[in-house]
């Protein structure tokens, strides 16, 4: 078994190859083929020891295929993820079956025949009926608008654009909804800031999709147009924006986000949240994981922590602020990555942990967790059509 600590044994099945003879079709083929996801697992482990995130500094091989950039380049692997290892499993594996398509079992000499790539025609991910649309997007608690003690959320129609809130902690949505406005289909990363003006009303920040700029809108109605205030650009390369409370002692909540291009972890401190040298690097691939959520203080050292879905596995981490760190992450639970639109809440639920918030894509059912531990057994679904 090749490790991936020593010399990796796929060599890139196209590296050398122009692209334009490709395009030509010069290549002399083997026939279509393709296999199951248990064989390009046992590639993968052949490959990579089963690491789909596998990536070490100075080495051109990247994710459990171990495909160089220029393979992935040429496959189409960008429209999934700049490099391979930051794709999910399922996105290496469509494009290791084009490889395998064009070059059979031989573009992995050891592990694709070891595996047997060559021999398994079944389709990795069958066609299958379309995941229901969601109802809502951008769901984000926004702090007690209502007046009645209790955190409430905030999220979008996606068929209107329009921006409701739902009053916890049962958050009921159509006749016990509030609408606040409209068009808010135009933003992006829509999150909940905490009182960042001083007068006592959380506010909201939110990234226009068509510029990348970031603006802030003050509650409880987060009205546009003159009242919003920009206080940033270029924030569409940063993902995962979420707030993790007032992090530097300076009584402002802060934000966290991943830088898209490196995967680089940074702290953003409030009220305007400023770039460049601003802001504070806490960590080095973070765009292994799918979400991340601010969710308060859970272990009580009074600083908050953050939860993250790691895109490898599907599993749920806590990590302990203020560094966030790798080596601090302990984990929770299993199969998030069945889970959208994941939100911290506060504790709803009167037991002094805060909750979570999260959509079960394949139903659009809208459940709560109860921290700290946030496993199946303790949710309590509370909505549907989400």
């Amino acid at each position: 078994m090749t490790s991936p600590k020593r010399r990796p044994a796929l060599r890139a099945a196209l590296a050398s190859v122009p692209l334009a003879a490709l395009a030509l079709g010069l290549l002399s083929a083997p026939p279509v083929s393709a296999a199951s996801v248990a064989t390009w697992d046992k590639v993968a482990q052949c490959e990579a020891s089963g690491d789909w995130s596998y990536y070490r500094a100075g080495h051109p091989y990247y994710g459990g295929l171990q495909f160089v950039k220029s393979t992935w380049d040429a496959f189409g692997g960008r429209q999934y993820a700049e490099y391979p290892h930051q794709a999910t499993k399922e996105e290496q594996i469509r494009i290791g079956e084009k490889v395998l398509a064009t070059q059979g079992e031989g573009a992995w000499p050891t592990c694709g025949p070891r595996a047997g790539l060559g021999s398994d025609h079944a389709d990795p991910y069958p066609s299958e009926p379309p995941a229901p649309q969601s109802n809502m997007a951008h769901l984000t608690a926004v702090g007690d608008l209502s007046g009645d003690g209790v955190t409430d959320i905030v999220a979008v129609e996606t068929k209107t654009g329009d921006l409701y809130r739902y009053n916890g902690p049962g958050y009921v949505g159509m006749g016990g909804r509030v609408k606040l406005g409209y068009g808010w289909n135009g933003m992006s990363d829509i999150v909940g800031v905490g009182d960042q003006t001083g007068d006592g009303v959380a506010d909201l920040v939110a990234v226009e999709a068509a510029t990348g700029d970031l603006y802030r809108y003050s509650g409880p109605n987060f009205t546009g147009g003159g009242a919003r205030v920009k206080i940033g650009s270029n924030w569409d390369s940063m993902a995962h924006i979420t707030p993790v409370g007032d992090q530097t002692g300076d009584g402002v909540p802060d934000l966290l986000a991943v830088e898209k291009s490196t995967g680089d972890l940074y702290r953003y401190s409030g009220p305007n949240f400023t770039g460049g040298g601003g802001r504070v690097k806490l960590g080095v691939a973070w765009n292994s994981m799918s979400t991340l959520v601010g969710i308060g203080d859970l272990t009580g050292d009074g600083v908050a922590d953050l939860l993250a879905v790691d895109k490898s596995n599907g599993d749920l981490y806590r990590y302990s602020g203020p560094a966030y760190n790798g080596g601090s992450r302990v984990k929770l639970g299993v199969n998030w990555d069945a889970m959208s639109q994941i939100t911290g809440v506060g504790d709803v639920t009167g037991d002094a942990v805060p909750d979570l918030l999260a959509v079960e894509t394949a139903t659009g059912n809208l459940y709560r967790y109860s921290g700290p531990a946030y496993n199946g057994g303790s949710r309590t679904q509370i909505g549907t059509s989400w």
